[in-house]
């Protein structure tokens, strides 16, 4: 389960693709439904949050090791500069210092794409292998941390959290491309979409490509949000 040149067969939607989908929801539910028990009880909220850092460190922290010690590490593919590894890395300072101001940009960073990487992973490997388990376990974890902080917190986005979100990773993304370009490289697949099936597929090439991820991370950002202007116009709190 940890060779680099076996089980890469994942297939979507197999059934030990669906167990994690399925545990994911699981999750987030369980979030919901003991919400209240967790805002009364501080040291089991301390115990949730030391577990989401230790996931997320022992999950980047393994997978780094684990390409070391097999001699497969590569730059172009290795290096923590996916978003999902990026929105870890907020997330982590988010549980060690927990802020409002800082879940504004986490929010939107670490809420659609771990989702979406869990219904659609670009990934090669398949159950039992290692590299599958730290996919799903790692995303999953940042989910769960945005929904902890969203549902238990009752963190809010709040006005221009829009625009700062998308600041700051189209900041992220001028030196990340230039990296990319340097050395072969697709992180933030700046550079087009991923090999395996993936809606990211259907935006097209070139700078079309570039011009349709800034108008679905608009309106992803704007449909994520809308929510709360809706529950704040009507005076009423969906969580």
């Amino acid at each position: 389960m940890f060779a680099p040149d076996r089980l890469q067969d994942f297939q979507l939607f197999s059934t030990a693709h669906l167990v994690f989908i399925c545990v994911m929801f699981f999750t987030i539910l369980l979030i919901f439904m003991f919400r209240k028990e967790l805002r009364r009880n501080k040291s089991t909220k301390q115990a949730i949050r030391w577990g989401f850092l230790a996931i997320l460190i022992l999950s980047e922290g393994s997978y780094q090791l684990w390409s070391l010690a097999h001699g497969i590490w590569n730059p172009r593919w290795h290096l923590p500069l996916q978003l999902c590894s990026i929105s870890a890395f907020a997330i982590i300072y988010l549980l060690l210092k927990p802020s409002e101001e800082r879940f504004q940009v986490v929010y939107f960073m670490a809420l659609i794409p771990p989702f979406l990487a869990v219904l659609t992973p670009d990934l090669l490997y398949g159950n039992p292998h290692y590299r599958f388990f730290q996919f799903f376990i790692h995303h999953i974890t940042l989910l769960a941390a945005v929904f902890f902080y969203l549902i238990v917190e009752k963190y809010r986005p709040k006005r221009f959290a829009i625009l700062k979100a998308a600041l700051f990773i189209n900041l992220l993304a001028l030196p990340i491309s230039y990296l990319n370009k340097k050395i072969g490289a697709n992180y933030m697949f700046l550079e087009g979409p991923p090999v395996t099936s993936t809606p990211l597929s259907w935006f097209g090439e070139g700078l079309w490509y570039i011009v349709n991820l800034e108008i679905v991370m608009i309106v992803t950002f704007t449909l994520t949000y809308l929510p709360f202007v809706l529950a704040k116009r009507q005076r009423k709190t969906f969580i």
